[in-house]
């Protein structure tokens, strides 16, 4: 042969790339895993495609009938291989055991190839079309036929028996997908039409190809077979085709031009056409799986949202309940239970569930010492059930029997791991998809990126739960540092009404025959009894009480009330009260125990301040309105004490910040004024605080002045003044984010 035996045929070029690429894509696959035997079929099938699409474009480019006939022989040599390398791939591929089946087939295709070789009557001559030479088959091709029909059937039969009897979703898919696939890939044997003289295009190289590039791709990059996938990626691939007829008839009806013109055209098309397809290929892509999965479609969106959206729900049970609702709802999952990790049991606990034996899935005890929680802490990614029972852990014995037990007793088929960067918070089982649909690896792709936005949403709300419990706690402990004070002030009240009770128990046993006396005094006894009652009621309900419940009060009882406890020890201190309450002032909607709370604290601030030398202590309630028309109510703390360093106002507010740092004794955690800020903000008023060192310190606190809880006005704004207005957080600072204290 010489060169003068061979032209360019445009045709012949899309045939041989695809030969190489298919070639080198057996290669690929065998490489991944060179100990499968389904791998090494694989191989065997891609490597007699190549040979079948390489030799027949050859056959093509050549300008004698003896030169395309040789060819032609040759690839009729790799079709004989791809029937037999298709059912030993199969066999192995549905793991069935047909070793002698798969050596007679290897057997009678070596037979038939060296008979297209020795022969004259199976390739019998060539056909000449518009597009070039081909291969005209004779009658000895007819033993050809017979074992092909035969070992095809053979391996569809096992696919159909093997599918109707699985159980398990990813084997059914698999199944599914390679079926479907090779179904259309075999419609390519069209090219044998034109072998015994139709004038049919022997196009039938291109879905073999797509399906091959398919099917690799699943094997190699996605280990699951996804139909979904396969049908979104091949349609996406659609334009090719008729791309490449168009390129077919571009080159006929340029034919007269020469050959560098011609190839010159043909690449500048193939240039831009490239550059289009890569600009909408994405787009493409999203339309076909909007148009053809819908609900899939649906379904990616709303958990794509919903990742997002979690991430700002600070409320932990219904958090959790939500994450559950969502993934019933949208992937119609029919078993789900959420695992977190509780750290006073040392052990992570059933939270949420959708379907689930809670009885039995609660006898599953799992600390975060155990291999089940170190794996999927290692790992960090969907652990699916049916692919741990074929995957082999290494050195680990035993391990892969253990986590497969633990899923199997949570009834879980897919384990979403929660970590939050070095800690498993948690875990989501999934169970069964309905009708035994197996998790695609985009469905994986997705989930996993919601268990890490999930994760990330169910520690901060565990930290904000920890935060708030916390926050009780210091409230708690505010409540009874002044206690003490109130205590003093109880015992002065209680000393008066227990002195007319002891005198009434003293003259009882000699005056009980006086009825003015006893009736007198029986009423004095009574009304002190109650009084005393109300008191200790007032002091147990002070310590114990923590949540938020608003009420019709009067300020004016509320501020003589905590005065009249503190009266003791400001006189011990030689501190003066000075009372200036508005006759005309109605009660408003607040919480009375933490108002209380508040005046108690700022009430003791300044009696501290005031504790060396003495002073005058100033309470003042009055009402304003402001220019929107918006009433709202005042309370003025005053004192004649040390006052506060300009330097140190700005920060008083801060959590943590405190100047009493002389003496262990009378040391300040700082965070008192923190609370009252908050209790404050949570009335929707504000405080202020303005003080000058030497004189004394002044704070105001505005309420507004509304009847109903659900009347939210606008806080007014603060008078220019050397103090700061600080809102305390809702949330604590390491859930937003920032750092330090709050305010410029």
């Amino acid at each position: 042969m010489t060169a003068e035996d061979y032209a360019i045929n445009v045709h012949a070029i899309p045939m041989f790339l695809m030969g190489i690429v298919t070639l080198g894509l057996g290669l690929l696959v065998f490489r991944s895993n060179p100990q499968s035997a389904a791998h090494r079929h694989f191989l065997a099938l891609c490597a007699s495609i190549a040979l079948w699409l390489d030799a027949t474009s050859l056959g093509l480019c050549a300008t004698k009938p003896d030169t395309a006939l040789a060819w032609f022989r040759l690839d009729n040599v790799g079709v004989m291989f791809i029937s037999v390398a298709f059912y030993a791939f199969s066999a192995e591929f549905l793991r069935l055991h047909r070793p002698r089946s798969i050596w007679w087939g290897y057997g009678l295709a070596t037979l038939l190839a060296l008979a297209v070789l020795l022969r004259d009557d199976f390739v019998a001559g060539v056909h000449h079309y518009w597009w070039g030479y081909f291969p005209r088959w004779g009658p000895a091709s007819v033993p050809f036929f017979l074992v092909f029909v035969a070992y095809m059937a053979a391996a569809f039969t096992d696919y159909v028996r093997t599918y109707s009897g699985v159980t398990t979703p990813i084997k059914r898919q698999q199944i599914k997908f390679v079926l479907i696939a090779f179904v259309i890939a075999y419609l390519g044997s069209v090219d044998f039409l034109p072998a015994f003289g139709y004038e049919l295009y022997p196009f039938g190289y291109v879905p073999i190809f797509l399906l091959t590039v398919v099917v690799t791709v699943a094997i190699l990059r996605y280990h699951l077979l996804d139909a979904a996938l396969f049908v979104s990626m091949s349609a996406t691939y659609l334009p090719l085709i008729p791309f490449t007829l168009v390129l077919v008839l571009l080159a006929h009806g340029l034919s007269h031009l020469s050959a560098a013109a011609l190839a010159s055209v043909l690449v500048g098309a193939t240039v831009a056409f490239t550059a289009l397809y890569v600009t909408f290929q994405p787009w493409l892509q999203s339309a076909l799986n909007k148009a053809l999965f819908p609900s899939r479609y649906d379904a990616y969106n709303t958990l794509t949202r919903f990742s997002h959206a979690m991430v700002m729900n600070l409320d932990l049970v219904n958090l959790q309940h939500e994450i559950i609702r969502t993934l019933q709802t949208v992937m119609r999952i029919e078993k789900l239970s959420l695992f977190l990790f509780e750290k006073e049991l040392g052990r992570y606990v059933l939270k949420a569930s959708h379907g689930v034996d809670e009885a039995q899935v609660n006898t599953v005890q799992l600390t975060s010492h155990e291999a089940f929680a170190g794996f999927l802490l290692s790992c960090n990614r969907p652990v699916v059930k049916e692919e741990l029972q074929h995957e082999s852990l290494g050195q680990q014995e035993g391990l892969s029997s253990t986590l497969l037990e633990t899923l199997t007793e949570m009834d879980s088929e897919v384990c979403l791991p929660l970590v939050n960067k070095t800690r498993l918070i948690g875990f989501v089982n999934l169970g069964h998809k309905p009708s035994l649909e197996f998790y695609s690896h985009d469905e994986l792709k997705l989930l996993r990126s919601l268990a890490d936005s999930a994760a990330i949403a169910l520690d901060n709300a565990m930290l904000y739960e920890d935060w708030k419990r916390s926050q009780l706690l210091i409230r708690r402990a505010d409540r009874l540092r002044s206690l003490e004070t109130i205590a003093g002030g109880f015992a002065h009240e209680v000393r008066n009404p227990l002195t007319s009770i002891k005198t009434f128990i003293q003259l009882a046993p000699s005056r009980r025959e006086d009825p003015e006396f006893m009736d007198s005094f029986s009423a004095v006894v009574a009304d002190d009894l109650a009084r005393i009652e109300r008191l200790i009621e007032e002091i147990l309900d002070y310590a114990r009480y923590m949540k938020p419940k608003f009420s019709l009060e009067s300020l004016n009882d509320i501020v003589a009330s905590c005065l009249h406890f503190i009266e003791v020890k400001a006189n011990t201190l030689g501190v003066s009260i000075d009372k200036h309450l508005a006759e005309d002032l109605a009660p408003i909607m607040v919480d009375r125990q933490q108002i209380k709370q508040v005046l108690m604290n700022l009430i003791l601030n300044a009696m501290d301040a005031m504790k060396a030398k003495g002073g005058r202590l100033t309470v003042a309630t009055r009402s304003l309105t402001r220019l929107d028309g918006t009433r709202w109510v005042q309370i003025e703390v005053s004192d004649t004490g040390c006052g506060i360093a300009p330097e140190d106002l700005p920060h008083i507010f801060d959590p943590f910040f405190t100047t009493k740092h002389e003496s262990a004794e009378h040391a300040g955690t700082g965070l008192g004024l923190s609370i009252v800020h908050q209790i404050i903000q949570e009335h929707a008023g504000t405080v202020e605080a303005r003080s000058t060192v030497g004189k004394g310190t002044t704070f105001t606190l505005a309420l507004p002045d509304r009847t109903t809880v659900d009347q939210q006005p606008t806080p007014p704004l603060s008078s220019t003044s050397p103090g700061k207005l600080v809102f305390f957080p809702g949330i604590p600072p390491q859930l937003r984010g920032q750092t330090g204290t709050y305010g410029p």
